[in-house]
């Protein structure tokens, strides 16, 4: 337990500085350094090491609030800092391990096995992020060349971590096939324009008069690295559900998860023109105009456009057809 926010450390010889005990966000093993980082798209965390969300452009009020409330929640926080809730690469490593040494399936236990890598190595760049907050910190507004030389030093070094995080992560592109792949990347497109409809109702059936506004993203999940990210739907009781090339991960958190081949799976959708509830639905949601059904999870999805959904869908179909 931190009971004080900052402590005293001896980062250089004849140096010590006061670094943060708080947890340091950074996009560090979730996308490349080079990649243009601040053109409104936000690495959002949410809750532990090396799973978030990209903030994608909007109109939509309610996506705003719902980003916010995200961000809020991660905000560095004392009471939250004492108690333990802040997020943390020793607990984070600490549940993976607990997780894998149960993991049975080869899928669920290989991804395990390259988040406990990454967050190994994310922890040391997270730490030297602190390092170098608080020589800057010392340094405030003054010049000094010692400092600075220090500081490039702690920045050389995690340039150095970049290169052990991309060699443990998990890849996409290098567990399926090139046509896979292809089908993969041309979903994954769809899938955007599906994320950016104006509204998105989750409907549960057992309970015929909960409609629940939800929102889709392009996502990371412990690390997994895909240039586009991983197409994210998400349900109103907190499951996270991301479409890799062979499967879609159903994560209860960052590590009670299941892998569910995507063969398995039914994926269809449908015009409401033609759905039996139409009426009821329509009374509800005003302007739903397609749905997307997979029944194995019992997942029922209403939008307010049709094309955006028909291609995906079909993207789909076509992506599983290579598997």
């Amino acid at each position: 337990m931190n009971i004080f926010p900052k402590k005293r450390v001896k980062v250089a010889d004849g140096l010590h500085v006061k670094i943060s005990n708080h947890f340091f966000y950074t996009d560090f093993g979730v996308r490349d350094s080079g990649e243009i980082r601040y053109s409104g798209r936000r690495y959002i965390v949410t809750g532990t090491p090396g799973t978030g969300f990209i903030e994608r452009e909007s109109e939509s009020h309610s996506y705003h609030t719902f980003v916010r409330k995200n961000v809020a929640a991660m905000k560095p926080s004392y009471w939250r800092l004492l108690l333990g809730k802040e997020p943390s690469f020793e607990k984070a490593i600490a549940d993976a391990n607990k997780a894998l040494e149960s993991a049975s399936e080869p899928y669920r236990r290989h991804l395990l096995e390259s988040y406990v890598n990454a967050l190994t190595v994310g922890r040391k760049e997270e730490r030297m992020q602190r390092v170098i907050r608080g020589i800057k910190d010392k340094m405030g507004h003054r010049s000094n060349k010692f400092l600075v030389s220090v500081m490039s030093h702690y920045k050389n070094k995690i340039r150095q971590l970049e290169n052990d995080m991309d060699s443990v992560i998990w890849h996409v592109k290098d567990h399926c096939s090139a046509e896979t792949y292809e089908a993969y990347c041309k979903t994954v497109d769809a899938f955007t324009k599906v994320a950016s409809c104006r509204r998105i109702w989750f409907y549960d059936p057992k309970r015929r008069d909960s409609y629940s506004q939800v929102f889709f993203d392009m996502g990371v999940f412990d690390y997994i690295r895909n240039k586009a990210f991983l197409p994210l739907m998400r349900d109103p009781d907190g499951v996270h559900y991301y479409l890799l090339p062979d499967a879609m991960v159903v994560a209860r958190s960052h590590v009670d998860f299941d892998v569910v081949p995507l063969k398995n799976l039914t994926i269809v959708s449908q015009e409401l023109a033609i759905e039996e509830p139409n009426e009821a639905l329509l009374g509800q949601m005003g302007d739903a105009a397609s749905m997307i059904k997979v029944p194995e999870f019992n997942l029922n999805f209403y939008f307010n456009h049709v094309h955006a959904v028909v291609d995906f869908v079909r993207a789909v179909d076509r992506l599983k057809e290579t598997l």
